[in-house]
């Protein structure tokens, strides 16, 4: 059985780690910013396929949250620390999809409202900041 001390060490390590990937996230949501403010669209401006694509963000995002609920419930009650860091970088990956698709607005379809795409991933990565609390949850130790 691992002691206190080295259990307190690991969790340190993996908020430590999720707190990098966290940040790397984000970084990479803000270089797309930057990417765009320096690349223009060649394409003619479709307002439709700019909002379908603006609005299908949500959907990543919204179910990001429902993901990581799922995924954190199960590292708890499996007590796997490794889950919380899958849960945390899976609910990202979502958040970052309202991106992708805000990139492609701007890219496919020229469309000026591109940036709702990078808001609702912003808000989602911050909304998503890693927490302590489930690793210790994770780890059968109270927070």
């Amino acid at each position: 059985m691992p002691s206190n001390d080295s259990n307190q060490t690991n969790i340190a390590l993996r908020h430590r780690t999720l707190l990098t990937l966290w940040f790397a996230m984000t970084m990479s949501i803000v270089l797309w910013v930057v990417l765009i403010r320096f690349v223009a669209s060649t394409n003619p401006v479709n307002q439709r396929l700019g909002l379908l694509l603006v609005c299908l963000g949500l959907v990543p995002m919204s179910l990001s949250f429902l993901v990581k609920q799922i995924l954190i419930g199960k590292a708890i009650d499996g007590q796997n620390l490794m889950l919380v860091q899958q849960a945390y970088v899976t609910t990202w990956a979502l958040c970052e999809g309202a991106a992708l698709l805000g990139l492609l607005a701007h890219f496919l379809a020229a469309s000026p409202h591109y940036y709702f795409g990078f808001i609702l991933a912003g808000i989602g990565i911050l909304l998503h900041f890693p927490q302590r609390k489930h690793l210790l949850q994770a780890s059968g130790q109270e927070f």
